[in-house]
């Protein structure tokens, strides 16, 4: 199998001839420690452990999807004046929303061997402009004091995404969308069960539609945090896979949300970043309650839940890696 036929038996809970493997890019910082520990100068993270390769178009990638305010966002949000003021920076003709080559990229892409996927929605709160406390009390105010124009806004910015992301989805096939989501502590939800079905449901009802029209079946919710209470909405919506950062210092424990969800969630990611950082012991025994329960039921890209720092020593990588391989390969680590 290649990486793309083996991303989507994966997280389809088919038969891959193993599991997808993938991991986070590697900060320079961290690569820099390593190299004084052993690892092998010009050397690709992603060849020496096996990973596969994914590709994803979307905002922050190297095939960038423009879906930012064209104009910073100034003021408050609290009134219809301020949505106004809001929908100017949102102009979805911008030709700047794609990449120069997109030709070339497009292409390109007809030929690949590996997943490729698109950024759907860039988060509620990010698209209306949250970026620091106050302008996060201005929703959460909202919520309460005008649902009706907080749904005006929502829907706005679902127009916008689905009039971006139109011409992608007519011109590529790609194999899964992201729903960029951060909306969580790891304590709580940033919003209550009943204000995400209200405000976002109908959202992501909308966008996944016109996702399945084009062909995408995987469509990730990617988030973290303490976001149990919102994933039966998830679910309710179309979303059917989870890949959630700092899921296990927030209490997203994956293994009993395997055992609630069953094959209607598939799963990226789970692993406590944080046993890196520690002795052998603690990786192992982190990797043994993890990874074989949710290999066996299938559906499960077995990766941590956060981007490594300079802090985590080379030789910790190395097991890390070697013991996923071998557990994956059904070898006794």
């Amino acid at each position: 199998m290649n990486a793309r036929q083996r991303f989507l038996e994966t997280l389809r809970f088919g038969q891959p001839d193993r599991p997808s493997t993938y991991d986070f890019h590697i900060r320079d910082d961290v690569l820099e420690r390593w190299y004084d520990e052993g690892f092998p100068r010009g050397a690709s993270v992603a060849e020496l452990f096996g990973l596969d390769r994914w590709e994803l178009f979307g905002p922050r990638t190297d095939v960038s999807l423009n879906l930012y305010m064209s104009e910073p966002f100034e003021g408050r949000l609290r009134r219809r004046a301020d949505l106004r003021r809001l929908r100017r920076g949102y102009d979805a003709s911008n030709p700047r929303r794609y990449p120069p080559d997109w030709s070339e990229q497009v292409r390109c892409w007809r030929e690949r061997d590996y997943p490729l996927g698109i950024t759907a929605w860039r988060g509620w709160l990010q698209s209306l402009a949250v970026g620091d406390w106050l302008s996060l009390l201005d929703v959460l105010y909202l919520v309460h004091d005008d649902p009706k124009l907080l749904d005006e806004m929502t829907m706005f910015i679902t127009d916008f995404t689905l009039a971006v992301i139109e011409r992608a989805l007519r011109e590529v096939q790609f194999d899964y969308a992201i729903f960029d989501e951060p909306i969580a502590s790891n304590h709580a939800p940033v919003v209550s069960p009943p204000h995400f079905r209200r405000f976002l449901l109908p959202a992501y009802h909308r966008i996944i539609e016109r996702l399945r029209q084009a062909g995408i079946e995987i469509f990730i919710w990617d988030t973290h945090g303490h976001v149990g209470p919102l994933l039966p909405v998830c679910l309710e919506a179309g979303i059917n896979c989870l890949w959630s950062g700092d899921s296990k210092p927030s209490g997203t424990d994956y293994v009993p949300l395997r055992s609630r969800y069953g094959r209607w969630l598939a799963l990226i990611g789970g692993i406590d970043l944080r046993v890196l950082y520690q002795d052998e012991a603690a990786i192992r025994a982190e990797i043994e309650t993890t990874v074989p329960p949710l290999l066996a039921s299938g559906g499960y890209v077995p990766m941590v839940d956060g981007r490594l720092r300079r802090g985590v020593p080379y030789r910790n990588y190395v097991l890390y890696r070697t013991l996923i391989q071998q557990t994956t390969r059904g070898d006794n680590p």
